[in-house]
This record gives structure tokens, sequence and C-alpha cells, in this order.
């Protein structure tokens, strides 16, 4: 190997060395000549040395006047590698409703799947054919239509090694319920291959803010499915909208969203109930300014910011006996408040240590622990589901960005890197982060799966985007 070959071969080396998942390079030596394109896909597990790539760059550079061009991608080991069939289309009035890519895009979000759509309809099942591809799992289907808006939707779950259905499902759609549909088979299959429940069966809410043409903000609160589309704008006002949050229930229609309006010209707390008859309730006007509300788990109870007597504090309301709870006293600012999974504790964020920085209160014993000491700004924490982590805004410079922390270990890792990133919220099952972003002069909702740190946009709008908040899993 000549001296120019052993420049190329440690750039290459160097670069496996310190590469982050999915990360990719183009390595060029120019020539007069040929061109020869080589694809290495890595686990990030595997520990990828020179000597291992030693033959191919040998090959490669045999003419030392080829073009070399290298692409590496680092895959999750753990991902699941399934393919989803577009689903078959039987009698001359069936349409195709993009449910096989309404699960792949699901699936692939998550984090935990590495997830395919043949180019054709699989009609029988190779078993050889894809474990040489490397697959798993194949979900095949069919779609019938039975009259002028029922259709019959038929999916099958094959596991490719063990030659096995793990599930056969076959029910009755409406022609505007395919979406919903395709959101529930992702959480089958996602249950049927992990054992854990998905989270796509459910729903979003967020702000958008717009100046019409006569340069007044408009405030919109929308609902959306979990992956942004079907999105509808529900309440528009020309007063701020803050802070909306669903309540816990399973229910679709017991479905709850707490937020704040400035509509009556001070900030109130409302609850409101998109699925039943659009009715809205004030909660009783507070003392100083209200913010930040947020449910208990049982769902009979808010926290939320109030500044009673001048001062920021955090207070417990009780919906059913109105009673208001004080839940810190400081003489800084308290504010942002969410209980942990369990309801026995609550984090929130102050400056009471000169910045703003995360803290946890135990609700048992009233002990209150500061929980970030990375960087100077932590603000606007979430407990994951399980409770053992907080995904929240970290300022990097002057960049705000999403990071995940580790309660136990303190652990900050960083999962996104734009410059306006905000408003983290967990998914029910804790594999997704969703947050409101800003780029290129759109607002953005984007998610980031926690295992394998993909990141996606979901919906871009001209408007600010503000506060996303995911609802708790639909019952079915």
């Amino acid at each position: 190997m000549n001296n120019h070959q052993n420049a190329i071969f440690h750039q290459l080396d160097n670069f496996i060395k310190h590469s982050h998942s999915f990360a990719m390079t183009i390595f060029h030596k120019i020539t007069k000549s040929a061109k020869l394109v080589i694809l290495l896909i890595i686990p990030t597990y595997a520990k990828v040395s020179s000597k291992w790539l030693m033959l191919v760059l040998i090959f490669a550079m045999g003419n030392t006047h080829a073009v070399l061009e290298v692409t590496v991608i680092k895959k999750d080991e753990n991902a699941f590698p399934i393919a989803i069939s577009p689903f078959k289309l039987i009698g001359n009035k069936s349409q195709d409703k993009d449910i096989s890519k309404i699960i792949h895009d699901n699936l692939e979000r998550s984090g935990r799947f590495d997830a395919l759509i043949p180019a054709a309809v699989v009609d029988k099942i190779d078993a050889k054919y894809w474990k040489e591809k490397n697959i798993e799992a194949l979900v095949t289907g069919s779609i019938v239509q039975e009259s002028d808006d029922i259709y019959r939707l038929s999916v099958n779950l094959f596991d490719v090694y063990s030659h096995t259905q793990l599930f056969t499902r076959s029910t009755r759609v409406h022609a505007s319920g395919f979406r919903k549909i395709a959101h529930q088979l992702s959480d089958y299959i996602y249950e049927a291959l992990l054992g854990e429940n998905g989270s796509f069966n459910t729903l979003l809410t967020y702000i958008t803010v717009k100046e019409n043409a006569k340069g007044v903000k408009q405030y919109s609160l929308n609902i959306s499915d979990s992956d942004a589309m079907n999105a509808k704008s529900r309440i528009r006002l020309d007063s701020p909208i803050l802070s909306p949050a669903w309540s816990p229930e399973h229910k679709y229609k017991n479905k709850k969203i707490a937020y704040v309006s400035f509509q009556n010209g001070r900030s109130e707390v409302f609850i409101w109930y998109p699925f039943l008859r659009k009715k809205i309730e004030k909660l009783p006007r507070f003392d100083g300014i209200a913010s930040s509300p947020s449910w208990h788990p049982n769902g009979k109870s808010l926290v939320l910011t109030l500044s009673r007597k001048g001062n920021k504090d955090i207070y417990s309301y009780d919906l059913t006996n109105k009673k208001l709870t004080r839940l810190t006293l400081h003489k800084d600012i308290d504010t942002e408040a969410s209980y942990s999974p369990d309801g026995k504790s609550l984090v929130f964020t102050s400056n009471r240590s000169g910045q703003a920085q995360i803290y946890i209160k135990n609700l048992e014993n009233g002990h209150i622990n500061r929980a970030s000491f990375t960087g100077r700004y932590n603000a606007n924490a979430v407990f994951s589901p399980d409770g053992k982590h907080l995904a929240l805004v970290h300022r990097v410079d002057n960049d705000y960005r999403i990071a995940m922390l580790n309660i136990e270990s303190k652990e900050l890792s960083m999962m996104s890197n734009g410059t306006l990133d905000d408003s983290p919220y967990f998914s029910p099952n804790g594999d997704m982060i969703i947050f409101s972003s800003h780029r290129g002069g759109k607002g953005l909702l984007s998610v980031v799966s926690v295992e394998g740190n993909r990141s996606y946009e979901l919906s871009a709008y001209d408007a600010e985007v503000r506060a996303p908040n995911w609802s708790s899993s639909l019952e079915n």
C-alpha cells in the first residue's frame, strides 16, 4: 500500500472510530477512469477497525487512479427488522389508504424498528427470501370494499423464523377511519413483537401562533393524530393561549385539555372537553397570574403556578372539592411543575440557585432536591413514564436544545441539535419525545426516539409552534 493509500486508510479508520449513529461521509480520491462506490452498513455495537476494512480498501485502490466513495451507515443493533407489505386491493372499487406507509412510519419513528415497504404486494410468504434479507417479521393485509363507505380490512403478522402467524385480524372500517385503524394496528404489531405497549393510537395537542393580514396574532389550539396528521384547529383566539395538557383518561370521550387563556383580559385556567359537545369549564379566578397547568395521574387535580401576593409558587387544585394547596414556598420563582407517573413527586423549574434549574419535590416527606447540575440553564422538565428520566430544555451557549437527564446518575444526554427547541414531552410508553422547534423560518413539531436517537420533523407551519403535549393511549 502506497503513502496516498495509507492516508485515505487512516482517514477512514479515524472517521469510523468517532462517527455517531447514522453518520455518513464520503472519501474521494480523484482519478482519471473508474468510480467505485462501497456501502458499508455497520451495527452500532460492531468494533470496526482498519484491519476489517483492509480487503475492501486494497480492492478499491488496486487501481491508484480509481475514485473511492465509501459511505458508512451505523445502525441500531436493537432495532427490530420488519417488512410491511402494501395492502392487497380486492375488487374494482377498493382504494389504497396508505395503511402500510402509516404503519411503517410509526414503527420507524419509535426507534425500535428498522422497517421497509416492499415494492409490490406480498401474495405468498417465502420465509427463505425474507431471512436472506434479514427480515424477522412480515405484515401483509388486504382491503375489500363492501359498500359505498364501508371496507373490510384484514391483516396478518408473520414471524419469519418460527414460520408462525403472530396474529390475524379482520375488521370493518368506515372510509373515514383508516388512519385510526392504521395507528391501532401499529400498536398491535409493536406489542406482539416487543411485548410492550405502543404509543401510536394517541393524540397530540399544541398551539400555533400566526399574524393575520392586519398584523394581529392569531392563537390556535390544535389536536392531531400522534404523527401530527389529521390536524384540526379547535379553539382560535386573538389573545394568548398557553400550556395545553391532556388529562390522563384513556376513554376517547372522557379526554380533557387544561390550558391557560387571556381571553378575558387576564390569565385564567380552562378545561376543555373536545369530544363532549365542545364543553369548556373555567376554573375559579385566582389572585395574580395563573400558568402551567398539569394533571395529577389520577385526573382529579391539577398542579399550576400562581403568583399570589406577587410571588410565583406552585399549588395543587382539587377539581372535586375545589381546594387549593400550596406545594412550594420560596422567595424566588417556582414554575413549570408536573407530576411523576406515581404522583408521589413533583418536578419544577426554579431560579432559587440564581439561575434556572430543575428541582424535584418528594410529596410524601416534603424534601426538595436539585436535579440538574450541568450548564447554567435547565428548564421545562417532565418525567419519563418509568419515572427514571427527565426530558428538559438545556441551553448550550446561546442555543436551546432538548436533553434527557438520568435522575439517579445525573447524566445528561443531548436529544436535539436545534437553536430554539422547546417544550419536550414523552410519548406514553417513553419511546419518543415530542418538542417544538424552529428552522428556516418555519415552526416545527419534531420528535426524537429515545433509543437510536432518530429525529423526525412531523409537521412544518408558517407560524410559531408551541407547547406540544402527548395524550395517554386511547382505548380501542
